[in-house]
């Protein structure tokens, strides 16, 4: 069964394909029954009906499938599989069916003849709190990238900006030179905005016009009218930076009031209960040190929170001692916290996603932001300066135009807009919740065929069945988790999600995933391997795993855990999952073996547990915030190479050899190991870690370099070796978002310690004899082996 072929074509993979019929076999199984569900999937055409061949359910609203019962004495009802309902079924004109019945339509979109009331909303919120070379440089190139970014909208889209330092400024895009200034210092509720601005007058007859008001025009305006306007402004913008002591405070920045700010703006423009697809822009170059959510004082000599400060604000049983050195103010971390849960809660309300780009090399409270991010789907870019081409280029291609068939598709199929995912099940399965950047919707409770659908036991984002994703891209994926019950007899169990979304060209739309799961009996071991997806499966358990770690928003009373408690976790179910397939002999540790179906999983398990993600150890609050940010948004392969990351081998012994079968020259790498075993003298190494792209010289490979053999006559073939592993590079980043960070290092050198943090250190110093000079290809660590690992699991196992 390729599991990839049918992630392409619906856009859902499968922890289990296959499952047993009773809830106790179930739970034995140890892996959670688990769907990946990209809703906004481009990697096969999807059949686009209209919106008069839409039907659905009278009693439960599930959509028509190919998988509803029609009985041979009755062709003209359909009987839901979801609650056994019967339905009338409309047939065409032409005497023909819905295209919704073909076998190959599991997936199919509906165009809703519906648009939506105002166009998509961009709205620009500028950090310029720049100082010395950073105002020529990293500030210079983020008024550039701006003004680029323009071109890339479509010309319907309405734009607004905001700007902030110390104090926040609300740009006028009617009247020239005009703006108008908040208090940084102050937080604003709606009412005091609307007074300010005076969008508290005649704007309920505008709204209900579905139009923006005259007031409103003057901070948003389409973007084929203000362009000129927006431009002369940014490029008029200075550095907002007031006189201070530099060597002993930091620049006042007030990023918390200029969000909330730009969310007040929107939501007394939209109104109370109105939402409009659209993004609200955070670009940032420095810490938050003024105002409501600063994460650190103005004073140099206080330090910013790091995790260990962090995990003593929430042992509130340890005393925080300062032992003589400034220490950490907790209540900062927790208010900047409380604040931003806030504005995520109106961005939601309103479908607005949130985008943080971060463009300094020093932290900036994206630990405390992330909240806004995650709960609405939006992007976070993370880099040194605004001068980077990792902020340019991720920047155009999150705004990227591509070629549609549509006329109005200016952005092509990039991008989903207020959208929202529901899920339905047959009887014998219950949602558990959903783990990724979502946040759930109220149960309905007047459907009680939903109601019996939803578990008691949450997980993630739970106690319901709607989620509300706001922004969705081709790459979302989102983690949905589910209980399997007891079926009544071998057979099939359904899982149907409708993805409701506005597109860029202003047109709501449906898209209807239904997905069939064969349950099979309890002693059926052969088709149950047949049905397990490895890789689904162990991306399903760091997913769960990394959530408990995260600080959760809209839930105060979710437990925090410690990373060590998670990495016990991970051992427990390691060794019950090898308990559970492993075929071996009691007490005998040599008999233990795992069929090919079953064996990866332990070997992710063991990255898993030694990565960033799950150890913070070297790592500031932001980074860690970042890197679980990108994993909740990536799909199965990318989120297992940011755990086990892929490794190429360019050996110059066997480059360009003949091939025996084809009889080319053979240039294409060849997938090692990710272990310091495939480390050699005459090797060039590629690491794709999604975040990093390394391109490694084995000593041999980078005398010669350094000797400039490449460049002498005689010597085209070792210059062909040097320049493979570099297209290949470009292959990786030219589809990668965000783009990814290139490091060109020497085997010795300081950046070679990215890949060496990556092996597996089967040759240590601890492993060689001969530790006290060193091996060649020794890594330097105390950390155990995969081997020494595995041993031990299997021990645990065979002993029960």
């Amino acid at each position: 069964m390729n599991f990839e072929e049918k992630e392409e074509i619906d856009g859902v993979r499968l922890s289990w394909h296959n499952v047993p019929k009773s809830r106790l076999q179930s739970q034995h199984n140890v892996v959670p029954l688990t769907a990946f569900y990209t809703p906004y999937n481009d990697k096969s055409p999807v059949n686009r009906l209209h919106f008069q061949q839409m039907q659905q359910c009278r009693q439960c609203r599930a959509f028509l499938n190919p998988f509803v019962t029609i009985k041979a004495n009755q062709p003209e009802v359909w009987h839901c599989q979801f609650c056994g309902f019967g339905n009338r079924l409309l047939i065409a004109e032409d005497g023909s069916y819905s295209q919704a019945l073909n076998p190959e339509s599991t997936t199919v979109e509906y165009s809703t003849d519906r648009s939506a009331p105002l166009p998509p909303i961009f709205f620009y919120c500028v950090d310029t709190c720049f100082e010395n070379e950073d105002v020529t440089e990293a500030f210079a190139q983020l008024k550039e990238s701006i003004l680029l970014s323009l071109s890339y909208l479509p010309a319907h889209a309405l734009v607004g900006l905001v700007t902030f330092g110390k104090h926040v400024q609300l740009h006028d895009l009617l009247v020239p030179n005009r703006s108008y200034t908040f208090n940084g210092a102050k937080e604003y509720e709606l009412k005091t905005i609307e007074t300010i601005l005076g969008l508290n007058v005649g704007m309920s007859l505008h709204r209900q016009q579905a139009e923006l008001s005259p007031v409103a025009q003057k901070f948003l305006q389409p973007v084929e009218y203000a362009e000129y306007q927006l431009s002369s402004i940014i490029d008029r913008l200075q550095n907002n930076t007031f006189p201070r002591s530099q060597s002993s405070q930091r620049p006042e920045r007030s990023t918390g009031c200029a969000v909330k700010v730009s969310s007040l703006v929107l939501r007394a423009i939209l109104g109370n209960g109105a939402s409009a697809g659209g993004h609200l822009m955070c670009f940032i170059g420095g810490v938050a040190t003024h105002g409501p959510a600063r994460v650190v004082g103005s004073q140099l000599k206080e330090p910013i929170r790091s995790h260990h400060d962090i995990d003593k604000m929430l042992q509130t049983h340890i005393p925080n001692l300062a032992n003589g050195v400034t220490k950490v103010d907790s209540l900062l971390y927790k208010n900047a916290k409380s604040f931003y849960e806030q504005v995520a809660r109106s961005l939601v309300d309103m479908g607005i996603c949130c985008d943080i780009f971060i463009g300094s090399y020093d932290q900036i409270g994206l630990y405390e932001m992330d909240d806004i991010a995650s709960a609405t789907g939006g992007a976070v870019v993370m880099s040194d300066s605004f001068s980077t081409a990792i902020f340019k280029q991720s920047l155009v291609k999150f705004l990227r135009r591509e070629t549609s068939e549509e006329v109005n598709d200016e952005l092509g199929s990039e991008m989903a807009l207020n959208a929202t995912v529901e899920c339905r099940t047959t009887t014998d399965l219950q949602i558990q919740g959903l783990i990724g950047h979502a946040t759930a919707l109220p149960l309905r409770k007047d459907n009680t065929f939903i109601n019996s659908s939803v578990s008691p036991q949450s997980i993630g984002q739970g106690n319901t069945n709607a989620w509300k994703l706001c922004g969705v891209d081709p790459q979302s994926t989102y983690a949905i988790y589910f209980d399997k019950l007891d079926s009544p007899q071998p057979g099939f169990a359904f899982i149907q999600f409708s993805f409701h979304y506005q597109h860029p060209c202003g047109e709501k739309r449906v898209r209807v995933t239904t997905l069939p799961l064969a349950v099979i009996a309890d002693s059926d071991n052969q088709n149950l391997e047949l049905g397990f997806d490895q890789s689904a499966a162990f991306i399903a358990i760091a997913r769960s795993s990394i959530d408990k770690l995260r600080a959760h928003i809209f839930n105060s009373t979710k437990t925090t855990y410690d990373h060590t408690d998670v990495v016990k976790h991970l051992d427990k179910v390691l060794a019950d999952y090898c308990a559970r397939f492993g075929v071996y002999q009691k007490k005998q540790l040599d008999s233990f073996r795992l069929s090919n179906s079953y064996s990866m999983l332990p070997q992710f398990m063991y990255h898993l547990r030694r990565s960033p993600f799950i150890r913070v150890f070297n790592n500031s609050p932001d980074e860690t915030s970042y890197i679980r940010h990108i994993f909740m948004h990536e799909d199965v392969n990318n989120s297992l190479t940011m755990i086990q990351p892929s490794l190429l081998s360019y050996d110059i012994e066997t480059f360009g050899t003949e091939d025996p079968e084809t009889g080319e020259p053979n240039i294409d790498p060849e997938p090692v190991l990710l272990d310091s075993m495939s480390l050699g003298l005459t090797k060039i190494l590629l690491l794709d870690t999604f975040f990093h792209i390394l391109i490694y010289h084995g000593t041999t490979v980078a005398q010669w370099r350094k000797a400039n053999y490449h460049n002498m006559e005689g010597y085209e073939h070792f210059k062909e070796f040097l320049e493979a592993p570099k297209h290949e590079a470009l292959e990786i980043l030219k589809d990668r978002f965000p783009l990814p960070r290139f490091i060109d290092c020497d085997d010795g050198g300081s950046q070679a310690r990215f890949l060496m943090a990556k092996l597996n250190p089967s040759t240590s110093y601890l492993t060689n004899p001969n530790h006290m000079y060193g091996g060649q290809f020794d890594v330097m660590t105390d950390d155990t082996s995969l081997q020494s690992y595995m041993m031990h699991i299997q021990r645990v196992a065979v002993s029960r």
